[in-house]
């Protein structure tokens, strides 16, 4: 009777053992990037929730401009509003108005600091849990590798195959001035 106990209590511990580690890996595959997505949108919410109170000419508002060429602009009198973002060196930027005036787009951003963190942190759990290290001595071992087999694809001996150093420039020589172009130069003629 208590051998019975003991091993349904073994049984138990197993399976319970089973559906953890089943858990772990299935979070490790799926549920961070669930789990970071739920954060980023969270971040977004937030955010769209301060973009409401900020005017035109807000001291958080970074002005973008970039040079546009369109035929029949006109200019436009005031901003308007625009929902974008853009990341730029690691950092989110949300686009907040937009407005052309002559032959600029002027873009007003706002810094989504805390998306960035969130998708920095994201990264760092990803090449955490796929073990991206920069260790230098793997980089190493490659080059001498590569080295290796360089070395030895450039030792061939010239028994195996008998070419002449006179004769390959002379085949040279003739595909230099063959009539044979990698690219075209000019468009052809008009057929008649």
């Amino acid at each position: 009777m208590v051998f019975k106990k003991r091993r349904t209590l073994l049984i138990d511990l197993q399976k319970a053992g089973s559906i953890s580690l089943l858990i772990i890996f299935l979070f490790n595959i799926v549920g961070y990037k669930v789990c970071f997505f739920y954060l980023e949108q969270q971040a977004d919410i937030r955010l769209s929730e301060k973009i409401q109170t900020i005017s035109d000419f807000d001291s958080r508002l970074i002005e973008i401009k970039i040079p546009i060429n369109l035929p029949y602009q006109t200019d436009w009198r005031e901003f308007e509003s625009i929902d974008g973002e853009m990341t730029f060196k690691g950092e989110t930027y949300k686009y907040v108005k937009r407005k052309v005036l002559r032959d600029t787009l002027i873009l007003l951003c706002i810094d989504h600091s805390e998306k960035s963190k969130i998708q920095k942190s994201k990264a760092e759990y990803f090449s955490q849990l796929h073990d991206f290290n920069t260790d230098t001595s793997k980089k190493q071992v490659l080059k001498q590798s590569k080295d290796d087999f360089f070395q030895r694809s450039l030792s061939f001996s010239a028994d195996i195959y008998p070419v002449n150093i006179e004769t390959a420039r002379a085949v040279l020589n003739l595909l230099e001035t063959s009539s044979y172009h990698p690219f075209i130069e000019n468009p052809p003629d008009q057929l008649a």
